[in-house]
């Protein structure tokens, strides 16, 4: 078939023979060589085998060099090393793993002496932080699950460590789904300096050779009269408590449906209100300024005050309201044990006197429903997904003769519903476990990752057939040879939705069930994971529309030469002296970084704004010259720092055509008709007309109105 290829991925470092060859790992791999990359690669098509390469590559580069390969839970820094071993020719020994479970001392001797690190990021962000260990001398970092770079997360932290650190910076970034949007995509290449970007997709000419299809089934369920009943009784009590919001105009009354993401935004706003009331009120406050911070218009806390409300009454509804639509969604999409458990939760709440539950528990809804659930008995009142699964298992036993099952659910007390009565069913034949993660929750402690680590490779070893998993499965585990994957229920997430099903299809054709209850909230659920999916896949297919890193310079490391060795005895002699050491050094950190906030802050808009309303800052008043005390600093420290600059917001040729296509029209307004034809003229059509014309709505420059397109602003 791929006449002209070797048969094998054969080099120095490299096992002989181990690994197969697969043409688009290699361009992706030549194409990652000497560049920052981030590899967005479907979850089964072999990214770790993408960053086996590199290792072996940059190995050779630099005899003297270590890799350091990142991943964000113990049982995949194990899977990472152990693959390692699998397919490197390197003494093992040089392959360690950093977790919390290691000694600081220990830590600092193993990465001393080996040349393939494979560690938590905390872990790792903690001793760079001490100065038990840098970067300098670090030939490639990979940072596996690379989706994870936002926010605080330490990966950030360590990719700006490592490039101000670092001559000859090298990293890898890996996932199956970076984000649903330009934004999201955008503020990983920022994050980890990307310079090239790479997406394959299962269509690709270099990849369709080495997939498999994947079949999805939609599988619809009504929901039983009986149930329904239930919900509709439980939906009155809601309405009565929306009845609170509406009537004092705190919530829009022609929604068609509301979610608990309505009332956390107003629980949002209201406590945002409260904490910077003082500043709303001081003679700095501009309308620009905070404006961000709100959901609403206008701000809740100007109803409250217009109108006298009781600011704990909105905070006690939202509450109640939230606890309604939660226990609307266990009862409709999970199962009515699950139902019967929230409730239960709900009365100690109402006994401990917590008025949004006593709301709750006392009402009529309430006790009309818990009499229904005592004479009908919970098994009467059974979901029928429970049914439609048992279904499925059976068909995929009796005319796939598979034997290897993945049910993904969203909670853990479903697992366990789950796996009590598969187990019921096919004591004698299948066995069947429940794979969680942990947890600091007293009353569940959860699974350790040892535990999950030994079910895993039992599942591995088909000592398990059937595994029922919560999230902690979704997210880059290897577990092979699973040909048919089951949704209990939707998930809104394009990442997750990704990794799930990428769970299947690794070895062999695989199938995808994803069990849909009908007119509940896992209709929108599905429709949302799928639209984020195409967006992104949109996105991708046209990478030049993100802003790549195209700043760094680089010289060969120099490498220091050996010292002395030492010993994690000497380590721990010289415990007290280094602990004293590593305050300092963590002290001098948190300096640098006040000094690096004060120079961003005083180039900031912000700082501007209150500046002109005559507002003086310490350091006005004291003349520090915050540039040239960190440059001071940096130079003692003997680091380099690359600051971001502002970016400017990229719209793509066919965004801008559709914005210009209803701007030269007569008012900025014509039929969508009319719109669809000239888009058309220009190829843009179908998907592509659907996601530019979205993306070009959700940025403020053209508007949907009933039958219409109505142009809003001009780009830049």
């Amino acid at each position: 078939m791929h006449t002209g290829f070797p048969e094998y991925f054969n080099g120095t470092f490299l096992k002989q023979n181990k690994i197969f060859y697969r043409h688009y790992q290699n361009n992706i791999f030549h194409a990652c060589k000497n560049k920052n990359s981030l590899v967005i690669l479907p979850t089964g098509l072999g990214k770790t085998i993408i960053g086996i390469l590199l290792v072996a590559n940059t190995l050779r580069r630099y005899s003297k060099g270590k890799v350091i390969i990142l991943a964000p839970t113990r049982p995949l820094v194990s899977q990472h090393k152990s693959t390692c071993k699998k397919f490197l020719a390197i003494n093992e020994e040089e392959i360690v793993s950093l977790t919390g479970k290691v000694s600081p001392e220990k830590r600092i001797l193993l990465f001393k002496e080996s040349r393939i690190i494979v560690s938590t990021p905390q872990i790792m962000k903690n001793d760079i932080e001490r100065g038990r260990y840098n970067l300098k001398e670090i030939a490639l970092i990979i940072f596996d699950e690379a989706h994870r770079c936002k926010g605080n997360y330490a990966y950030n932290f360590i990719s700006g460590e490592y490039i101000n650190s670092c001559t000859d910076p090298l990293i890898l970034g890996l996932t199956a789904s970076p984000g649903k949007d330009y934004e999201h995509i955008q503020l990983i290449c920022d994050n980890l300096y990307i310079e090239n970007v790479v997406f394959k997709y299962y269509e690709d000419n270099d990849v369709k050779d080495y997939i498999h299809e994947i079949d999805t089934f939609l599988e619809r369920i009504e929901l039983p009269i009986k149930l329904i009943e239930l919900s509709k009784v439980w939906d009155h009590l809601f309405k009565k408590c929306l009845r609170f919001f509406i009537e004092r105009n705190l919530i829009n009354p022609y929604k068609k449906y509301y979610s608990k993401l309505d009332f956390l935004r107003i629980s949002h706003d209201l406590t945002y209100s409260l904490k910077y009331e003082n500043y709303r009120d001081s003679k700095i406050y501009d309308d620009n300024l905070l404006k961000y911070l709100y959901y609403h218009d206008p701000k809740i806390i100007d109803i409250v005050k217009e109108k006298k409300l009781n600011i704990q009454s909105i905070f006690s509804y939202c509450s109640s309201c939230i606890s309604m639509l939660h226990a609307k969604d266990l009862l409709e999409t999970q199962d009515i044990s699950l139902f019967k458990s929230f409730l239960e939760k709900l009365k100690y709440k109402a006994d401990q006197d917590i008025l949004s539950a006593k709301r709750i528990i006392n009402s009529e809804n309430y006790k009309f429903i818990n009499s229904i659930i005592e004479k009908a008995g919970q098994s009467n009142l059974s979901h029928p997904k429970i049914n439609k699964l048992f279904s499925i298992i059976r068909e995929e036993l009796e005319e796939f003769q598979n034997k290897k099952i993945i049910i993904f659910t969203q909670y853990r007390e479903m697992a366990e519903l789950l796996k009590n009565k598969l187990r019921e069913e096919y004591k004698n034949h299948l066995v069947i476990e429940k794979f969680i993660g942990q947890t600091t929750k007293i009353d569940d402690c959860g699974f350790p990752q040892l535990k999950q680590i030994e079910i895993l490779q039992e599942f591995r070893e088909d000592k398990i057939n059937i595994l029922i998993a919560t999230s902690v499965a979704e997210e880059g585990l290897d577990i092979p040879n699973v040909d048919a994957i089951i949704f209990y229920e939707p998930v809104p997430s394009e990442i997750r939705l990704i990794q799930r099903r990428g769970r299947t299809g690794r070895f062999a054709a695989g199938r995808c069930y994803i069990l849909l209850t009908e007119n509940t909230v896992d209709v929108p659920f599905h429709i949302v994971a799928k639209r984020k999916e195409s967006e992104m896949n949109s996105i991708l297919m046209e990478p030049k529309q993100l802003e790549l890193n195209k700043n760094l310079k680089r010289e060969k490391i120099k490498f220091s030469p050996n010292v002395s060795n030492y010993s994690e005895l000497d380590i721990i002699n010289n415990f007290k002296e280094r602990r004293e050491k590593e305050k300092e050094i963590l002290a001098d950190r948190s300096i640098e970084e006040i000094i690096i906030e004060i120079d961003n802050f005083a180039k900031s808009s912000e700082y501007k704004k209150l500046k002109n309303y005559g507002l003086s800052f310490i350091a006005d008043l004291i003349r520090i010259d915050e540039s040239k005390l960190r440059k001071n600093v940096l130079k003692l420290k003997g680091k380099k720092i690359i600051t971001s600059r502002e970016r400017k917001r990229y719209l793509n040729r066919n965004i801008k055509t559709l914005i210009n296509i209803v701007k030269l029209n007569e008012n900025g307004k014509m039929k969508f008709s009319e719109f669809q034809d000239l888009a058309r003229e220009e190829d843009i059509q179908d998907k592509k007309l659907h996601t530019h014309l979205n993306q070009a709505c959700h940025l403020g420059y053209l508007k949907k109105l009933p039958k219409y397109i109505q142009f809003i602003k001009d780009y830049d």
